[in-house]
């Protein structure tokens, strides 16, 4: 690691076979200034060039020549070539705020632990600074968002600060779902009530998730959760139980991400903890199912009343679908996605309520994620 002393945030990206977006979120984070920072990569055994493409920017005398080369691949995978901004290689010497990047292996994984979890508490244990910042290896960080992110944490006097990230949405399925999922879970997790040091409503998003050392410790970190496939809302958990204060909202004036590339992406990572998000996730499937069905059948209708010339019943169905068709759009604004992507949202109910009861299934017979299986466990019963 090069020299720049007195970290204020340590960045702890845990990494597993993610050669094709790794690059892309180093640049956007070696690019932070305003703020003495290191950044902590933590390989979790990956059989990919993620380590190599982390150990390129280990030195930040290299970062213009290695950064940049691993990006462009990053970019072509992605389809983004083009549209870079790359890192100064001098910004440490300039500005005293670039601490390199630190690339660790994760331990062995222990029994009963996530691999996520496993690598999250290796890359906490080497931490030097005030605050750590958990993120993902598909987030891109905008300029200035890390010096914001610890201002408003003060600010608040928040222990723990998280951001939902702008979400990419690209293809149909991404489209479709994304949106549905998120405006459920701006319903089950109101921010209102997540920042309500009276609300027992936690959570947080482990995207974006930034604690205090002082507060990470005092909880007893990761080895509280070390099974828990939905850690981000677990370590909220412990935080508000301790007494400590949260602040939750939208971040995507901070950092963006794009979770999945394809349907089968989308399928095994939300179903291996979408059920344990919601109190009633078989009640929930029902229930969007059945909206799905009333907005079209109700839409089926009113245009085969049209063509049918029965006037009074084509007004009627015509206006059930529009005050159906408004109760989804207000709700499905909640979830901040493009006007566009929120109308293919509809077509999105019934695949969110496969999903849901898919995972359901998986949360009571075990799964697989990223090659490795988990146990059973229970979805989420408490809120």
């Amino acid at each position: 690691m090069t020299g720049c002393s007195n970290p204020v945030v340590s960045v702890i990206v845990p990494a597993r076979n993610e050669e094709a977006c790794l690059a892309l979120c180093l640049d956007s984070l070696v690019a932070q200034t305003g703020i003495n920072f290191e950044i902590i990569v933590v390989d979790d055994a990956s059989t990919d060039r993620t380590a190599e493409i982390a150990r390129s920017f280990a030195n930040a005398n290299e970062i213009g020549t290695a950064s940049s080369r691993a990006d462009l691949e990053c970019q072509e995978l992605n389809g983004t070539a083009g549209s870079r901004v790359l890192p100064d290689p001098n910004l440490c010497r300039r500005s005293g705020d670039w601490r390199g990047v630190q690339l660790v292996s994760a331990p062995l994984l222990p029994e009963n632990w996530t691999g996520k979890n496993n690598a999250m508490s290796a890359g906490a244990k080497i931490a030097r600074a005030k605050w750590l910042l958990f993120t993902d290896a598909d987030t891109v960080h905008k300029p200035g968002s890390l010096a914001r992110a610890v201002a408003e944490a003060e600010q608040h006097d928040a222990a723990l600060l998280s951001y939902s990230p702008e979400q990419e949405v690209r293809s149909f399925w991404e489209k479709a779902v994304m949106p549905v999922i998120f405006a459920e879970l701006a319903i089950t997790y109101p921010p209102q009530a997540v920042n309500d040091p009276a609300s027992p409503i936690a959570a947080a998003n482990g995207q974006y998730l930034m604690i205090s050392h002082e507060a990470y410790e005092a909880v007893g970190g990761h080895i509280k959760i070390s099974g828990d496939l939905l850690e981000d809302v677990g370590m909220a958990r412990l935080v508000k139980s301790s007494g400590r204060k949260i602040f939750f909202r939208y971040g995507g004036d901070a950092v963006r991400t794009r979770m999945y590339r394809s349907w089968a992406q989308m399928k095994e990572g939300w179903t291996k903890n979408l059920a344990m998000l919601f109190p009633r996730p078989r009640r929930l499937a029902l229930l969007r199912s059945a909206e799905f069905l009333l907005i079209i059948g109700n839409l089926l209708a009113a245009i085969w009343a049209g063509l049918s010339r029965r006037p009074n019943l084509a007004l009627q169905t015509s206006l059930l679908t529009i005050i159906l068709s408004g109760w989804f759009w207000m709700r499905i604004r909640k979830a901040h996605f493009p006007a566009r992507s929120s109308l293919v949202g509809i077509l999105g109910l019934p695949l969110f309520s496969y999903l849901l009861m898919t995972s359901v299934g998986l949360a009571s017979g075990g799964l697989t994620w990223k090659g490795r299986e988990y146990k059973s466990c229970e979805p989420n019963v408490v809120n």
